[in-house]
Parts: structure tokens; C-alpha cells; sequence
């Protein structure tokens, strides 16, 4: 069966090394942690989002306990996120007013 698009709610760590195959497979993988208890969550989430760093896809969360995998080529919408054009790089991790710029 080929298909695009995996719903999954895993209830236990465990349930992760299916959420990776997905992910090795260049799927979207939508992900609803919200039956995990909170080391489990964290635990999941450190993993998945390792395995979607090294397929090079992006980690999204659309709700709360929801996060979902992007693989790279595919794109998305999500309403309320900012758009950037292909050849904008915009850095997230920074916000301008917290940074400190040097003046000479």
C-alpha cells in the first residue's frame, strides 16, 4: 500500500520506531502525542525530530500535543505562520530586538 499522509497517536515510547519507518519513507507524518505522559512525550519528540534532521524534513507543530513531519520537497500551509519566499533565510532562534549589535 503506497500512500502520502500517516495519522498516528502513539501511547508509549515504543510506538516511535513506527513513526520513524514513516519518516525514513518520506511521508508526511502527522503526530498526536496527546495519550503520552510527559517523559515519554519529550523522549518521542527528541527522537523524532532527530530522525526528521537526518531525512532533512521539517518538524511542525500545527496544536497542542500535535506535531507533524515535512519532508524536504514537499511544501505546507499553516494558517497564522509566516510564509518566506525561496530565497529568504530567516532565522527564528533569534529575535532582532534581543540581540545585541555592536556599534563602532
Amino acid at each position: 500500500m503506497d500512500f502520502d499522509i500517516v495519522f498516528l497517536k502513539p501511547e508509549k515510547f515504543e510506538d516511535t520506531r513506527k513513526i520513524v519507518e514513516h519518516i525514513k519513507k518520506d511521508r508526511i507524518v502527522h503526530i498526536n502525542i496527546s495519550k503520552m505522559d510527559t517523559k515519554d512525550r519529550q523522549r518521542t519528540l527528541d527522537f523524532v525530530s532527530g530522525a526528521a534532521y537526518i531525512q532533512d524534513a521539517r518538524l511542525i507543530q500545527p496544536g497542542d500535543a500535535v506535531f507533524c513531519t515535512v519532508p524536504s520537497g514537499k511544501d505546507y500551509f499553516q494558517e497564522g505562520s509566516v510564509a518566506a519566499e525561496d530565497n529568504d533565510l530567516i532565522d527564528l532562534r533569534y529575535d532582532e530586538e534581543e540581540e545585541i549589535k555592536p556599534h563602532y
